[in-house]
């Protein structure tokens, strides 16, 4: 399939500019299943399933330069000006610079009962990191700062969460990293799921 560079960068972009759950479930998730030949999940538990039934979960996170944005150093009026500069396509981090820079990325809602393994995937501004879990792997002691609460109404146990930063982005890479697909594989992946030739 051919595709142009202009196209590539209109996909990244409208990547980071989507909402949290339209990119996460309606984007990236159909990606990482055409990616991974997974199948439409047979139930709203899981988000894709093998030609052999292991459920796997999906989840997808922005990589984004924190702001710099705080009540201390700026009036409201400013705050609000400032928003104007950070949207999230200029806060994107480069995957060279994720050792340096200050980022969160929080894989949550991350209910352990319901799939075999994780897939989390983490959009960097130049590639797209696709780190597998198994769901007996994640927990406390084992992922770095590991929660078995994702919300202050959630029972213990039954929904998690954990974040990846600067400072804990190396373990994930060490231990968890499965693939790394850049924009342009990306882009060829949605041309096939929309049946573009």
């Amino acid at each position: 399939m051919k595709h142009s560079l202009q196209l590539v960068e209109q996909v990244r972009r409208g990547l980071f500019l989507a909402a949290s759950r339209t990119y996460a479930e309606q984007y990236v998730e159909p990606i990482i299943r055409e990616k991974y030949k997974l199948l439409e999940p047979s139930s709203d538990d899981h988000d894709a399933i093998s030609v052999t039934g292991v459920k796997y979960e999906i989840k997808a996170c922005k990589v984004l330069r924190l702001p710099e944005n705080s009540a201390t150093d700026r009036s409201i009026l400013d705050r609000v000006l400032y928003e104007n500069m950070i949207d999230e396509v200029a806060r994107a981090i480069p995957f060279d610079r994720c050792l340096s820079d200050d980022f969160l990325a929080n894989i949550q809602n991350v209910k352990r009962s319901h799939f075999e393994f994780l897939i989390y995937v983490l959009l960097f501004k130049d590639v797209l990191k696709v780190f597998e879990v198994k769901s007996i792997d994640i927990k406390t002691g084992k992922i770095p700062s590991w929660s078995d609460k994702h919300g202050r109404y959630d029972a213990e146990g039954m929904s998690g969460q954990f974040p990846i930063t600067r400072n804990t982005i190396e373990f994930h890479i060490d231990n968890y990293l499965k693939d790394t697909l850049d924009y342009s594989e990306v882009t060829e992946s949605l041309m096939k799921l929309s049946d573009v030739k």
